[in-house]
């Protein structure tokens, strides 16, 4: 079944080209020429996307958007703006409106389509679990996370990677680092009380990470039992030997020895607790920082942004 699109764009022509080469890609489509009748459009029918042009004159798309997302019927539907701003703040503006996605105009057919096709396959496997983990993937981490953002309220956002898998991987062979990452996933788990009744939700990232959302108050705790669990329990992937000279060992290309660290866990909270955050991105960026800060210490590590939009400094 074809994919159904609604486009609003008060150009009548603009929105009439689009349409047809987009009907000639097997979507249907509908089309709206004005805000107003958009809502509308949009609220009353089931569409799987939605293309919106910003500057429109009795309801522009960041306010036509927004009503959207705070609709339970159309919340989930990803939306996509058109704009002939590149400016930084018009993108934020986007954001704020909730904003799957932005096209700036004049723009290639293909890219657009390309976009449109990304979204839509987003949208698709939004509900997906990870079956290594039992986790949700990033997919359903951004969607949390943007609501977080969007609410206004607290929140805080833990990047959790495992450090020194590649030697365990050489050694041990994949059904090892798989057991770590689910031996990771318990220990979230553990650590937050199951992830049951107060609104934590964790998510699997792939390559040894993971992202647990939750409340800035909770977030230090958390990160603190992560820590002492995940150091307690990783010995049992390695031998004797090893916990005892807390080295592994593997071999270079040229075929000589390395002594390696032994697995350890890092963590980077990003919160707005003390600071504004306006998009899921900024949020990833400022724990991604972070947690590239507690990378550089020995040992399993946690490190929490504290900077406020006075300082600027951790």
């Amino acid at each position: 079944m074809a994919e159904r699109l609604l486009i609003i764009e008060d150009e009548e022509t603009v929105a009439d080209i689009l349409a047809l080469n987009l009907e000639l890609e097997g979507f249907e489509v509908e089309k709206a020429y004005n805000g107003t009748s958009g809502l509308s459009a949009a609220l009353e029918g089931r569409f799987d996307l939605v293309i919106c042009d910003v500057m429109m004159p009795d309801l522009d798309g960041y306010e036509l958007c927004r009503r959207l997302k705070g609709d339970e019927r159309t919340g989930a539907t990803p939306v996509i703006l058109l704009t002939a701003r590149t400016d930084v703040e018009n993108k934020v503006a986007g954001l704020d409106a909730g904003a799957d996605d932005f096209v700036t105009k004049p723009f290639e057919f293909d890219d657009l389509l390309g976009r449109i096709n990304m979204n839509l396959d987003r949208a698709a496997s939004r509900y997906t679990t990870d079956k290594l983990t039992g986790f949700p993937g990033n997919i359903s981490a951004d969607d949390e996370l943007r609501a977080r953002v969007l609410s206004r309220k607290p929140f805080a956002m833990m990047l959790v990677t495992v450090n020194s898998l590649r030697p365990l991987r050489e050694v041990y062979g994949d059904e090892a680092c798989e057991k770590v990452m689910r031996f990771t996933a318990d220990t979230m788990r553990a650590a937050t009380g199951g992830l049951s009744g107060r609104g934590d939700m964790a998510a699997y990232l792939g390559s040894g990470s993971f992202c647990l959302i939750t409340s800035p108050d909770r977030a230090v705790e958390y990160a603190e039992k992560i820590v002492r669990r995940f150091d307690a329990g990783v010995l049992a992937f390695y031998s004797e030997a090893e916990r005892k000279t807390g080295i592994i060992s593997t071999f270079d290309r040229q075929g000589d020895l390395i002594d390696n660290p032994l697995m350890t866990v890092s963590i980077g909270i990003a919160s707005n607790a003390h600071r504004r955050i306006r998009s899921h991105w900024e949020a990833a960026e400022i724990a991604r920082e972070v947690l590239d800060h507690a990378m550089t210490f020995p040992g399993s590590k946690y490190v929490a942004d504290r900077r406020t939009d006075d300082t600027k400094k951790t």
